[in-house]
């Protein structure tokens, strides 16, 4: 074979590796976006999430429930924000990306819609600012990664509100406009579940202009959520969680807000 001839061969050999490594790279690239959540979870523990009412509004007056009258028709209660694993990382598990992107857009109008039962969809709304926006948001978001179907999930996000609204109710609204303490939330926590789950408790504090800091949300550190109950039996449907047993196995939480104003 002539020297130019091995020549030519070599060179088409090249640009033959380097259209296939393209095309390769290609694949690989477009693989990655469409599968970037298609991931398993790994969750550690996970935080329940309730915010104060009259505070969402004061803070984000452009809330949904906000705007529509709904949250200040619930009156001074703590409202159900989510149920989240953790660490933080763990959200949007096996989420298209499209659906991510609608997700972290609380305007958003397309979102798809979390199929509940009819009695657990009227409880997430006299509990949520608008559930109609927010179970999506919280479902995509955190609840993929909870390891749960969402109606487990939802009915122990509802569950376990209420059991964190009849505790620290009237803790809030004894403080309605004056300073709240986490000293005063934990020792609530230690006198109902005993000593060391305070421990369990954060709470967020936001910087209101005309207000200055208040209160904003109770994070309550739980075990994973995928571990809250044993697997039931065959036909045996689950109870309800029980708070104080979850904080006996859930790890001790970042304290967060020291002292802020119940609007």
């Amino acid at each position: 074979m002539r020297r130019s001839d091995v020549t030519v061969l070599s060179i088409s050999a090249a640009l033959a590796a380097v259209v296939v490594a393209l095309v390769v790279s290609s694949f690989v690239i477009d693989r990655s976006e469409d599968s970037a959540t298609d991931r398993t979870a790994a969750s550690t523990s996970s935080l329940l999430v309730v915010t104060w009412g009259p505070s969402l509004c004061a803070v984000e007056e452009s809330n949904p429930g906000c705007r529509s009258g709904h949250v200040q028709n619930l009156g001074s209660t703590l409202i159900v924000h989510g149920l989240w694993p953790q660490p933080r990382t763990e959200q949007f598990c096996g989420v298209p990306e499209a659906v991510v992107e609608r997700a972290r857009d609380l305007d958003s109008t397309d979102m798809p819609t979390v199929d509940l039962p009819a009695q657990l969809s009227t409880s997430l709304q006299s509990m949520m600012s608008d559930s109609s926006v927010m179970a999506p948001h919280e479902w995509f978001t955190h609840g993929t990664c909870s390891g749960v179907a969402p109606d487990v999930y939802f009915g122990d996000l509802v569950s376990l509100s209420k059991q964190v609204g009849d505790l620290l109710n009237p803790v809030f609204r004894d403080a309605e406009h004056s300073k709240l303490s986490l000293g005063a939330v934990r020792d609530r926590f230690d006198t109902e579940f005993g000593g060391g789950a305070g421990n369990r408790v954060g709470l967020s504090c936001r910087d209101v202009d005309g207000q200055g800091v208040v209160v904003y949300e109770v994070h309550v550190s739980l075990p994973p959520i995928a571990q809250f109950r044993s697997e039931p039996g065959a036909g045996a449907s689950p109870g309800p969680v029980a708070l104080g047993d979850l904080l006996a196995e859930g790890p001790s939480t970042f304290a967060g807000c020291r002292r802020g104003l119940v609007p």
